[in-house]
């Protein structure tokens, strides 16, 4: 058989396999436009939250939470113990590159009475002096806006109008950062804080897109503080992220 016999099925198959490869080029930009608008999680690890490795690491990160929260809590009179548990999707698309698929954390909670009865300027002070004091044993340092300290020096006075208008309640979160990548964050609440502050207590976490457990405040935990005599209560909550997994 000539060159010239075979020449028109070579050029056929040249043309089928030039048109094969434009095909799989579209698709793969197709592709990857899709996932750098809308996000992509094709190529993502494993998600398994019930698995092994999640479950070994939640066990631990559980007793590390419990015992940060029990410990900063020693100086005062706890009221309700809660705990949390649950995951959140990271996005990875034009708008956020979030450096995890999924992410796990733990939470435990307690509400506690510091300073019972009706609280001096003097008394919320001491208060939040001893909590801080007792985190920062446990090598724990302010992070974000601040600890108890700042909390105490830059905003517990009568002049603040939130401080005027809501008493403790009107003081802002303390947050802390912990040894081995775990948080804990403070509010201040009294037996007289507005319905609305000492409601919150049982408000449902608002940020799990997939919640494995919850133990959270309930309106039980709210009348027990209303009935504490508590001139400041502080809620204590330390957490841990203990599962992730990337893009």
């Amino acid at each position: 058989m000539s060159d010239t016999a075979v020449r028109p099925g070579r050029v056929l198959r040249i043309v089928l396999v030039s048109l094969l490869v434009a095909g799989l080029g579209v698709v793969a930009l197709g592709a990857i436009a899709w996932c750098s608008f809308f996000g992509c999680t094709v190529f993502s690890e494993d998600f398994e939250p019930h698995g092994r490795e999640a479950t070994r690491a939640r066990e631990e990160a559980v007793r590390e939470v419990a015992a940060l929260a029990d410990g900063a809590s020693v100086d005062g009179r706890v009221l309700a113990s809660r705990t949390r548990d649950g995951c959140v999707s990271g996005q990875n698309d034009w708008k956020r590159k979030d450096t995890y698929s999924h992410e796990c954390d733990v939470a435990a909670s307690r509400l506690v009475v510091v300073v019972p009865g009706v609280a001096s300027v003097q008394a919320v002070a001491d208060g939040l002096t001893r909590v801080d004091a007792t985190l920062r044993r446990s090598e724990c340092v302010p992070s974000g806006g601040g600890g108890l300290d700042r909390v105490r020096d830059e905003y517990w006075r009568e002049t603040n109008p939130n401080v005027a208008r809501d008493g403790v309640a009107g003081l802002p979160s303390a947050h802390y950062d912990c040894p081995d990548g775990r948080r804990v964050e403070v509010e201040a609440l009294s037996s007289g804080s507005r319905s609305t502050d000492v409601g919150r207590l049982a408000d449902p976490y608002p940020w799990y897109d997939d919640r494995l457990s919850e133990d959270w405040y309930t309106v039980e935990d709210v009348r027990a503080l209303r009935e504490a005599d508590a001139g400041l209560a502080l809620v204590v909550t330390a957490s841990e992220t203990y599962y992730r997994t990337r893009f």
